[in-house]
């Protein structure tokens, strides 16, 4: 396993488990925006608040998906680039009437 592959599956797991408290905590504090305060000023808050947090561990866990898999979307992504004829160089078709 080379050095890379190794850093990136190290990242998973804490990004992971951050995204999950993060949305669990963030369920938790729109249910109670929505069911336990009965004011309507704080329950709004709550919400707010419990919205920002379910967006930051859905970002967390993606970002905690993309570092494990970094290298299969690199390799994806280099399947898609262009691909030049093996005599050329990438400045050769700038002249072409």
């Amino acid at each position: 396993m080379s050095k890379s592959v190794g850093e990136s599956t190290r990242l998973f797991k804490p990004l992971f488990a951050a995204g999950m408290i993060l949305v669990a905590f963030g369920i938790f504090c729109i249910w109670i925006g929505t069911s336990v305060i009965s004011l309507k000023e704080e329950g709004e808050g709550f919400k707010i608040i419990g919205i920002r947090f379910l967006i930051g561990g859905i970002a967390s866990i993606t970002l905690g998906f993309l570092a494990k898999y970094y290298v299969h979307i690199k390799y994806f992504l280099k399947q898609f680039s262009y691909k030049r004829k093996p005599g050329e160089d990438k400045r050769s078709d700038w002249y072409k009437p």
